[in-house]
């Protein structure tokens, strides 16, 4: 199959927007302003080219951490596959967009910087007491130990992990 893979450079235009099908992906929508710029040799400056929006789509783990990391205004990279659509407007006017359904998404850093986190595994969550909501340890033992706010034990001892 063919298709048309493509990286794009810009800046969010807003926060990103979820869509949850009943039994579809987990979908993030992102609107990206890409602004392509020239060097006018006549002048000997550079100039910026006609602003294009596109609407990028994340799916499922790749979409969560869409919305948890980005925001308007941010600068970003996407690498994914690109697509157009064509509709007729409400006024009669056949209207075009360019889409991206994306593979990676990442911040720009030529403008800033960033770190990076790993979300949280379920298996990472630690157990809490209802009753207390102390942090219950859970490497197994008869006994449960109850962990301090910084993970130690009782005795001091910090819970491997």
């Amino acid at each position: 199959m063919r298709e048309i893979r493509t990286t794009l450079q810009g800046n969010a235009t807003g926060d990103p927007q979820t869509r949850e099908g009943n039994d579809g992906p987990f979908t993030s929508i992102l609107r990206i302003a890409v602004t392509p710029s020239y060097y006018d040799s006549e002048k000997g400056t550079y100039g910026d080219r006609k602003t294009e929006f596109i609407t990028v789509f994340a799916r499922n783990q790749l979409a969560r951490n869409v919305l948890a990391s980005v925001t308007k205004g941010q600068p970003l990279v996407v690498t994914g596959r690109l697509n157009s659509s064509e509709w007729t407007g409400v006024d009669g006017t056949v209207r075009h967009s360019l889409t991206v359904n994306a593979d990676a998404i990442g911040h720009d850093l030529t403008f800033g910087r960033a770190v990076f986190t790993r979300p949280l595994k379920a298996s990472d969550i630690p157990d809490h007491d209802p009753v207390t909501g102390e942090v219950v340890d859970r490497r197994g033992d008869d006994a449960a130990q109850t962990l301090t706010s910084d993970g130690a034990d009782d005795e001091g001892l910090v819970a491997a992990g």
